[in-house]
């Protein structure tokens, strides 16, 4: 069964805007579930593993993994865990998805199978699972965002199970803007980003230039933004950054 932690601050969650973060436990996730709580939004965070250092505030759902026999159901199952963290029937105003890695293989690869199924687990899967409870628990004229990447516009020899997993999510980004399964007005988007600037890339990429990598501080602050306001159209926002200036996030027409 999903384990669940809760927290919650006595300033009263009723009147409070409402996101689940799935990924809530990776670099991005955390940053972006610590910016929504600053703003006050009621967060729900979801993950494999509790956020380190999860704040006051935060409301938690421990995922299923994936040799659970439930896993099948984690859409059906993490529904009704939000329906006992919302109050009087109220419905999620965002869904937003940063689960995610990275996983190298080239065709000769021995392990280009095994990073193939890791990359589809963590974000076509969770994807898929974000794109189900939206279509149950988000309000009317909410906003979905999924995780792309900007590496799936070009080819990618060097890593057929990252290139093919984001291009799958830009594929869902498209097909969501022609479906009626989601609730009227949804909105949703995309994230393609070049670099973050997050820990493990500074040590995978000890000599880059690190000043033109995207903050996670840049991308949370923008994520809020569009939450707030889901006025965005069906976009990949693709997220680039240049020495000495702010990231920008410039729209793009889904693949």
């Amino acid at each position: 069964n999903i384990v669940s932690v809760a927290r919650r601050s006595s300033s009263g969650i009723m009147a409070a805007r409402k996101v689940l973060v799935l990924g809530a436990a990776g670099q991005l996730g955390r940053r972006v579930s610590e910016k929504f709580l600053e703003s006050n939004w009621h967060t729900i965070g979801a993950d494999l593993t509790l956020p380190k250092g999860a704040g006051k505030g935060l409301s938690f759902c421990q995922m299923l993994p994936s040799d659970s026999p439930e896993r099948a159901q984690q859409g059906q199952l993490l529904v009704e865990f939000l329906k006992g963290q919302l109050p009087n029937l109220a419905h999620l105003d965002a869904v937003v998805n940063l689960a995610g890695g990275f996983a190298m293989g080239t065709a000769e690869d021995p392990a280009v199978l095994a990073n193939t199924m890791a990359m589809v687990e963590s974000s076509v899967y969770t994807s898929i699972v974000a794109s189900y409870v939206s279509s149950q628990m988000l309000r009317t004229g909410g906003l979905l965002i999924l995780p792309g990447a900007a590496a799936a516009w070009s080819p990618t020899a060097w890593s057929l199970p990252y290139g093919a997993a984001k291009v799958a999510v830009h594929h869902l980004v498209r097909s969501l803007a022609e479906s009626d399964s989601l609730p009227s007005g949804t909105k949703t988007i995309g994230l393609a980003p070049q670099i973050l600037d997050t820990e493990q890339n500074r040590q995978a990429m000890p000599d880059a230039d690190v000043n033109t990598w995207a903050s996670l501080d840049e991308v949370a602050e923008q994520i809020e933004s569009w939450c707030a306001d889901p006025s965005p159209g069906v976009q990949i926002y693709f997220i680039d950054k240049k020495s000495g200036w702010k990231a920008t996030f410039e729209a793009r027409k889904p693949l």
